[in-house]
């Protein structure tokens, strides 16, 4: 069994409440060698701290608890990390559960996360989510705990968000193959999500600009994994697009697959451009162009957003919107037999 205060403080000849004082660093009248003497002791017995009566005492758990849709999307799990680093650094075990995009698993969640008297919450709500909106809003509303929204958000929950700008993004992948010489551009993208509707509003905004009349016959649905990506590759190349924007990464590889069983290439034949920028550079034998959201920011802008809210529970809420960033590789050139770029 493992020493405890009551060992402790029979060793230096003190009342258990004056060592927990000690070693909890709470203001306490004993001498600066007695309480050396306590740490000392504490040390050489192997002494481990038992977090929930700290807990009854301090009124924190330093836990915080992190929620997301997929943990085996490379850009949440790189996210997550991120968080978990960020945490630790202050002071904070994180627990981490996966909704698998369901709005039931978020619902559950964020019940029995609660009820383990976790300090403070990071949420990314599933794509399911957005169907039921209303009644999450209500949940979150009501949560006990503060929180803070990461990546997806809702705009009409008054509550610390942080997140990157999908439809800049958008707009910055299309653009970049415009540049190429490319008009016929394909488009894959989960508009059951508000982040995939601001990336498909960037995607028209970028043919707008250059007059270029929106097709919906060269945009089709992606949920984000490999297989909707492959799906997706299968339908669109049955159009006349010369280029593709993928709105992530996952679904970029599978649209790669794709091309290569149907003896196409990248860039020589086709041109393709992801976004999260969150796998290796060469995947599949093509260095794929991407929009890069930074998940080691994002983690720290949350971390920050939640750790301030824990300190000052009264300041108005925050939300900031970071700006993404087009990683140019080689995945991208002017299409065959076409005019010059424009």
């Amino acid at each position: 069994m493992g020493v405890t205060i009551k060992d402790i403080a029979k060793e230096v000849g003190l009342s258990v409440s004056a060592v927990s004082l000690v070693l909890n660093n709470r203001p306490c009248r004993i001498s600066a060698e007695k309480k050396e003497q306590i740490f000392a002791i504490a040390k050489r017995r192997h002494y481990i701290p038992n977090q929930a009566a700290r807990s009854l005492v301090t009124k924190e758990s330093r836990m915080l608890a992190l929620i997301l849709p997929d943990i085996e999307n490379t850009f949440f799990s790189s996210l997550a990390k991120r968080i978990e680093d960020c945490c630790r650094r202050e002071g904070y075990m994180l627990l981490i559960a996966n909704s698998n995009d369901s709005y039931e698993q978020d619902k559950n969640l964020l019940r029995s996360i609660t009820a383990r008297g976790v300090d403070g919450l990071f949420m990314i709500v599933s794509n399911e989510s957005y169907q039921y909106k209303a009644k999450l809003i209500q949940q979150l509303k009501h949560l006990p705990i503060p929180y803070v929204m990461v990546d997806r958000i809702y705009e009409q929950l008054s509550c610390d968000k942080v997140l990157y700008d999908n439809e800049k993004g958008a707009y910055l992948a299309v653009r970049h193959l415009q540049e190429h010489g490319h008009t016929r551009i394909g488009c894959v993208v989960n508009t059951a999500s508000n982040n995939g509707m601001l990336r498909l509003k960037g995607y028209k905004h970028a043919l707008e600009e250059r007059g270029i009349e929106y097709n919906p016959c060269y945009v089709t649905e992606g949920d984000y994994r490999f297989e909707s990506g492959y799906e997706a590759a299968s339908r669109l190349l049955e159009t006349d697009i010369t280029a593709a924007f993928v709105s992530n990464d996952m679904m970029a590889i599978g649209f790669l697959k794709k091309l290569y069983e149907l003896g196409r290439q990248v860039p020589k034949d086709f041109s393709l451009v992801g976004y999260d920028n969150s796998l290796s550079p060469f995947v599949l034998g093509v260095q794929l162009t991407s929009v890069a959201q930074d998940p080691q920011l994002l983690g720290e802008e949350a971390c920050r957003l939640l750790t301030n809210r824990l300190k000052d529970k009264d300041t108005p809420p925050s939300t900031i919107c970071l700006p993404p960033q087009l990683v140019i590789r080689s995945s991208v050139e002017p299409p065959l037999h076409s005019p010059d770029c424009i």
